[in-house]
């Protein structure tokens, strides 16, 4: 396994149009990376750059120690597995995945132990004489990731290779990778669009947006500590709330004033706005960290913005209850389950300030972190 280090990648396709730009990142040796974002974004063509099925347009890319730009991609040292799983239908399972050791002139005995090990990791010895129509979806995806394993790579790319699958079968496919990377430790470079693979596979995850990288971090330092508000919006499920208001000071306090209604800020908070005082902001606050009383970590008397429940989703365990909140701004919050809510009752919605966002309505820029996270953005 190896390193792979990105430095200044562009892409610009003919025409005109960039997909990349200045992308710069270091991989270390075994680690699982995670490249997100929306759809059009420059992941999967970031991907296919540093497999050698893009060429680049400015940069430098290396895998381990050797710059690799003008390098084939057979000659890269890496193994990827496609959205489509691209698995030759002629051929049986066993043929598939030893098919590019063939290419490679390998001993007989040599594919045989390579490709039987890689069946019985992934748990598919009886499939090995079956073609790819007589599997499931999830069996052709194991079959991919098989042919990737017999390669042993410096590297293993994945392109979306779970979003033809069922939420079910996606879900048990995710730990199934996690054990893999786990078990075998190698270093990985992922590319999805759900929010999910990404906070759950990722050591690490690249949020990217219009080509560019927003913020690189663990997961949940990205979901705590969002840079912008692009970032911000992008992971969560409900997405995060975001509130349209104006800070101001007064008594010695700072505090967040939306339609009447006012939040007083934490010290730490208040502290980092200063430079803000008299100008409109944005509150960003996620569902889970809105409350219907005021007990524990939503206790306060300053702390309480005015809402109406339009919609109850309940969800077994919890339910997902749609707010208007001052000036009709619409927001949502997590409540538990058995807290009884009704459509068109009033209801103080407390937030639990100290997790709450506070955004820079000209630049996006989260204005409430403190300077090792701001550190993170792309």
């Amino acid at each position: 396994m190896a390193d792979v280090s990105l430095e200044n990648v562009t892409k610009v396709f003919p025409g005109g149009t960039t997909a990349v730009q200045d992308f710069t990142l270091d991989i270390r040796n075994q680690e699982f990376i995670v490249l997100v974002g929306p759809s059009g974004c420059g992941k999967s063509t970031t991907l296919r750059m540093v497999a050698g099925l893009e060429e680049i347009t400015g940069g430098t890319i290396r895998i381990g120690r050797r710059v690799v730009n003008d390098v084939p991609p057979k000659d890269r040292d890496i193994a990827m597995v496609f959205q489509n799983y691209a698995l030759y239908p002629h051929m049986t399972v066993y043929k598939n995945m030893a098919f590019g050791l063939k290419l490679r002139r390998f001993p007989k005995d040599e594919i045989d132990r390579r490709v039987r090990e890689a069946a019985r990791i992934l748990g598919i010895e009886n499939l090995m004489d079956r073609k790819p129509k007589a599997l499931s979806g999830g069996q052709r995806q194991r079959v991919a990731v098989g042919r990737a394993i017999v390669r042993q790579p410096q590297a293993f790319l994945f392109d979306e290779p779970l979003s033809n699958l069922d939420a079910k079968l996606r879900v048990e496919m995710r730990a199934e990778l996690k054990r893999l990377h786990h078990r075998l430790q190698t270093t990985v470079i992922y590319v999805t669009h759900d929010q999910a693979e990404a906070m759950t596979l990722g050591d690490r995850v690249v949020v990217m947006n219009e080509g560019r990288i927003q913020q690189v971090a663990p997961p949940l330092e990205i979901y705590d500590y969002p840079v912008n508000r692009f970032v911000a919006g992008f992971l969560g499920t409900p997405a995060m709330n975001f509130v349209p208001g104006r800070l101001a000071q007064q008594d010695g306090g700072t505090y967040f004033e939306v339609a009447g209604a006012r939040l007083r800020l934490p010290a730490d908070k208040a502290a980092r706005a200063a430079g803000h005082i008299g100008q409109e902001a944005t509150l960003g606050v996620r569902p889970e960290d809105i409350g219907y009383a005021g007990t524990g970590k939503f206790a306060g008397p300053r702390n309480i913005l005015p809402a109406t429940v339009r919609v109850v989703e309940p969800l077994g365990d919890e339910q997902i209850v749609h707010l208007s909140g001052p000036g009709d701004v619409p927001m949502v919050c997590k409540l538990d389950a058995h807290v009884r809510v009704e459509v068109d009752q009033r209801m103080d919605a407390h937030l639990d300030l100290a997790r709450v966002h506070l955004f820079d309505d000209q630049t996006g820029c989260n204005i409430s972190l403190e300077p090792e996270h701001v550190a993170h953005a792309g």
